[in-house]
């Protein structure tokens, strides 16, 4: 049975009615996205795709191949989820004839949503999240901004095919925070795009770090425009100063199928760096109005990271009395968010530590841990314990005011 033929699996009665919104899902780059819409003199700089020694087809930047083309998408034509043992995203990945037609074509992820029962979708790229350093270290800043740009008028087509149901986050050349925030600005006033996403480390790459005033300019127009920022965790490796996805975390005795959650964990455990140093820094109290989302990493850690910051950062000692500052606690229902999609424990036994209003939901759909073939019906079994209230906030509520997505 194919994809969009399948039936609705009935579902928590709770949901009936609601509007739901999947908060981190993925675009698939089409091999002429950049090729297709690129100025004469950058059509042959900017990213293509090329067929490398072995045979495979990679994305290739300034003569450097990025990353496998493919499309990062584990859901085939057929409808039916391949497993991510067979093909890992770090390595070869699969075909992009293979790929079912919703990880790259606006319609079709229409289509698709419609058949899953979701109302909207909130939507990040592949190579442009998981590939950024490798523009930030291009010398050529004018064609890194023209990549930038491309993707982001691409993002602003697609939307704009997706009949008010698709909301693709614009990238960001954050290595220069003035053109960031002229960016920002054009991606909403320009593209119609609802929020941004970047890096939760650029000092990590020899950039000011989020806490310091050289980000004012684009906080002012984020706070203004009212646009999230999304920290992805396929944005956290930053110019090869952090784990590669391909670094080898899990012991070598495991089996191949055993390596992929390894790596996850340490992947998705990143963004504790972004929330444990924005919980303890300023940035909340000078710019209330910029909210910021942990997406694709869970929300089961984040109380114990709340907590362990609360517990050194805000302890008296002889002579040195705690800071006169807010909890972590405080920090996060203040200014972030988070998104869950497998958990059980997170969304329904830390609701009181977390805070209902703060908590997101999403499929991370083409992914190889998404949620399909039926992400509502999980979901609702995961969730079968939360009350009525706090299930309309997590599943439609929240997203649709920080997103500002009419419904």
């Amino acid at each position: 049975m194919s994809l969009d033929t399948a039936p609705v699996a009935p579902v928590n009665d709770v949901l009936a009615g609601l509007k739901l919104i999947d908060t981190d899902t993925h675009f698939s780059e089409p091999y002429d996205l950049w090729t297709s819409r690129a100025p004469a003199k950058y059509k042959d700089l900017v990213p293509k795709v090329e067929r490398g020694d072995k045979g495979d087809l990679s994305w290739v930047l300034d003569g450097k191949a990025l990353f496998f083309a493919g499309g990062v998408s584990f859901v085939t034509k057929r409808g039916n989820k391949i497993g991510y043992y067979s093909q890992d995203i770090t390595e070869r990945g699969n075909l992009w004839d293979e790929i079912h037609e919703a990880s790259y074509d606006a319609k079709a992820r229409v289509k698709f949503m419609d058949g899953l029962g979701v109302h909207a979708q909130v939507v990040y790229p592949n190579i442009m999240s998981f590939q950024m350093s490798d523009l930030i270290a291009l010398e050529d800043r004018d064609l890194a901004y023209q990549i930038v740009r491309t993707y982001n008028d691409a993002m602003g087509e697609w939307a704009a095919e997706g009949a008010g149901r698709l909301y693709p986050m614009a990238v960001m050349p954050f290595w220069d925070i003035k053109l960031a925030a002229k960016e920002a600005e054009r991606a909403a006033n320009e593209l119609g795009l609802h929020g941004v996403t970047m890096s939760g480390a650029p000092h990590m790459a020899g950039l000011p770090d989020l806490g310091q005033p050289d980000w004012d300019p684009f906080y002012e127009v984020i706070s203004d425009l009212k646009l999230p920022v999304n920290i992805h965790v396929g944005s956290m490796p930053v110019a090869g100063t952090q784990a590669k996805f391909s670094d080898p975390v899990s012991w070598p005795s495991l089996p191949k199928r055993a390596t992929k959650p390894v790596h996850s964990v340490q992947i998705e455990l990143n963004n504790s760096r972004f929330i444990s140093n924005l919980v303890v820094s300023d940035i909340p109290q000078r710019w209330p109005g910029v909210k910021w989302v942990s997406v694709e990493s869970g929300i089961g850690w984040i109380p114990y990271v709340l907590e362990r910051v609360d517990y050194e950062y805000l302890e008296d000692f002889e002579g040195d009395p705690a800071p006169d500052a807010p909890s972590a606690f405080e920090q996060f229902r203040k200014v972030v968010y988070g998104c869950f999609w497998f958990e059980k424990a997170g969304p329904t036994l830390l609701l009181d530590y977390l805070g209902a209003d703060n908590i997101m939901w999403e499929t991370d759909f083409p992914h190889p841990t998404c949620l399909h073939p039926e992400a509502v019906r999980r979901s609702a079994e995961a969730l079968s314990q939360v009350g009525p209230e706090n299930l309309r906030k997590i599943m439609q509520d929240n997203a649709a005011k920080l997103y500002n997505i009419p419904l």
